[in-house]
């Protein structure tokens, strides 16, 4: 076997007329990734920031088939319905996101594509699995999920009407308890809204409490909602005390440990862990976090990130001054 005939790499050959083992290559032949960069349809990316909206219609064949495409590579971690109870996760894997919370319904378009291609945190990138159209009817259908759960008026054509997902609940028949494993509160808390007809394709029943709009709501427009999010600010205000119970606030009176608490679940446990003990050496923990590097430093992280950390640490554009004194003062308290 050692002596066998092959051709090697730059070597002579007598086989071919011309002495060259290495042929020309076929016209046309371009290499692995080649014109892959530069371009809005394969990178997800406009002048180094991630864009939005489809570089292609949106159309019910797109939707169908980011269903189809989304059901196979995305629903094991992140569930049929997007909120990030995967059966895989129920069985031990890390914890997936839920496209539901504030920050990804705020998310750019391009930022869906841009993670199924390179990867986030635990999550591995499927750029070699699904190709850079159907990434992008994925990221369609993600936003599609997100409206089935928390359209406005504004979200729907003209004539259509947003009813509250418990509304289709009792309509339904199911209990006031049917929704809570869904979203792990109670549906008044969350949902608020949801188109009343024909939305993009449907998921199974029995998996999703998704309801219908009167027609496609085009990905591209990603909703913009004003003012906060109806999610957040439920189950973030606390109790009214009795007038002998202090508030949930830190010691010096600076930021609300229970609107931080909130802001911890939707933004930071799914890297860091409900528990905030991290998954070290990926995510480390944050237990301690403030006494160990600092309050302004854990300001400037949680608002800027930190992009070239292995995996990135993303930024919280959103997060104001309140919300990081909020956050501080619950990484304070001890788990």
């Amino acid at each position: 076997m050692h002596d066998q005939p092959k051709f090697f790499p730059q070597r002579s050959t007598t086989f071919y007329a011309d002495g060259r083992s290495v042929r020309p290559q076929v016209v046309g032949t371009v290499a692995r990734s080649q014109n892959l960069a530069g371009s809005y349809f394969t990178t997800g990316m406009v002048d180094g920031a991630e864009g939005d909206g489809l570089p292609f219609k949106a159309t019910p064949a797109v939707l169908h088939r980011g269903q189809e495409r989304f059901n196979i590579y995305c629903t094991p971690c992140h569930s049929r319905v997007g909120n990030g109870k995967g059966m895989i996760v129920q069985r031990g894997y890390y914890p997936a996101t839920s496209y539901h919370s504030y920050r990804l319904r705020q998310a750019p378009l391009g930022h869906f594509f841009s993670v199924i291609t390179n990867g986030y945190g635990a999550m591995p990138d499927l750029a070699a699995q699904v190709a850079p159209v159907d990434r992008w009817a994925i990221a369609a259908y993600i936003r599609a999920l997100q409206l089935s759960q928390n359209a406005t008026q504004s979200d729907v054509p003209s004539g259509a009407r947003v009813v509250p997902i418990n509304a289709v609940e009792e309509s339904s028949g199911f209990s006031d308890s049917f929704l809570n494993s869904w979203n792990g509160s109670t549906p008044q808390q969350a949902h608020p809204a949801t188109p009343a007809a024909k939305a993009a394709p449907s998921t199974p029943a029995a998996e999703t409490p998704v309801t219908k709009s009167a027609g496609p709501v085009p990905p591209s427009a990603p909703s913009k909602t004003s003012g906060k999010n109806p999610q957040i600010a439920s189950i973030a205000a606390p109790a009214a005390a009795a007038p002998q119970t202090a508030p949930a606030k830190e010691a010096s009176g600076k930021g609300d440990v229970a609107k931080g608490k909130t802001l911890y679940a939707n933004n930071c446990s799914v890297c860091h862990q409900p528990t905030r003990a991290g998954m070290p050496p990926v995510f480390p923990s944050l237990v301690g976090v403030v006494d160990r590097v600092g309050e302004k430093k854990v300001r400037t992280v949680a608002k800027e990130g930190i992009p070239d950390a292995k995996p990135p640490m993303p930024p919280h554009p959103n997060f104001t001054e309140t919300d990081l004194d909020d956050l501080v003062a619950f990484l304070k308290t001890k788990p």
